[in-house]
């Protein structure tokens, strides 16, 4: 948790978190495994989002860079960053998950969790984007 905030800025970070989440549109494809995609529809959405994404890596004591955690067997990462501000979380559970990410520019951030097995990520910014995708594989 956050335990150098007060509990009432906890919550509203909280209930703004959720109503990111709530409001972006939400992009689904099925076949052997299940993709969320939360990408911002514009600029102000991006901005918000970007901003939860921020929080979050403060919390974790990210300055700047990416945080990845594995758990499980034979999963690869790659995380390319050039350009300032750019912030990359990706946490893969199971076995047999790959991500690769680009940030290129500056204030990009996104957010990649993978769970089951045999999950594929490759997601791209150039700039000021950010996204979170969630997918889960059997």
């Amino acid at each position: 948790m956050l335990p150098h905030l007060s509990p009432l800025f906890r919550r509203a970070l909280s209930a703004c978190a959720l109503a990111i989440c709530v409001t972006l549109p939400a992009q689904t494809a099925f076949a052997s495994s299940l993709s969320l995609h939360l990408q911002p529809r514009n600029a102000q959405e991006a901005r918000a989002l970007g901003a939860a994404i921020t929080l979050y890596a403060i919390h974790r004591d990210i300055s700047s860079g990416a945080d990845l955690r594995q758990a499980g067997r034979n999963h690869a990462a790659r995380v390319h960053q050039s350009g300032g501000r750019n912030y990359a979380l990706i946490r893969q559970h199971g076995a047999n998950h790959s991500a690769n990410l680009t940030q290129t520019g500056g204030h990009n951030s996104q957010v990649i969790l993978q769970y089951g097995n045999g999950a594929h990520a490759n997601v791209h910014q150039t700039g000021g984007q950010s996204g979170i995708l969630i997918q889960f594989a059997p």
